[in-house]
């Protein structure tokens, strides 16, 4: 089964990074980025066959229409999508956005690292993980 991995971020600068980053480890996962958690929702809209929702979603906190934990609160409580592994990927070292992350489901909260080649390492974790 092909491994796809979202990622919803509305930063164009941080959607390059990550993308990058995971060229680096030659994952051979697809990668489909979304600006915001309404492009996410509508996309889980237009995939009915299940097969083809994400390996792993990974979400930022701050983005506009519907943020990261908004988001995270909606997939989690659909009996389609709740077992999608979720990671928040965020600049927050807030440990109340962390804790409100976990105690909606998600599976892991990771703060964005300053270098790429700390990006690198998450990316090759989450490889390692989910795909």
């Amino acid at each position: 089964m092909e491994k796809i991995f979202w990622i919803a971020d509305d930063d164009p600068d941080d959607r390059m990074i990550i993308r990058e980053a995971f060229e680096e480890n030659d994952g051979d996962q697809t990668l489909l980025f979304f600006e915001d958690g309404e492009m996410v929702m509508a996309q889980f809209k237009e995939r009915l066959d299940f097969r083809h929702y994400p390996s792993l979603l990974i979400l930022d906190l701050n983005m506009p229409k519907i943020n990261g934990l908004e988001l995270l609160g909606l997939i989690k409580n659909d009996a389609n999508t709740k077992h999608i592994p979720v990671v928040i990927l965020s600049t927050s070292k807030n440990k109340q956005d962390k804790e409100k992350g976990m105690n909606l489901g998600a599976d892991d909260f990771i703060t964005k690292p300053f270098s790429f080649e700390q990006m690198i390492n998450i990316t090759k974790g989450l490889i390692e993980k989910y795909g």
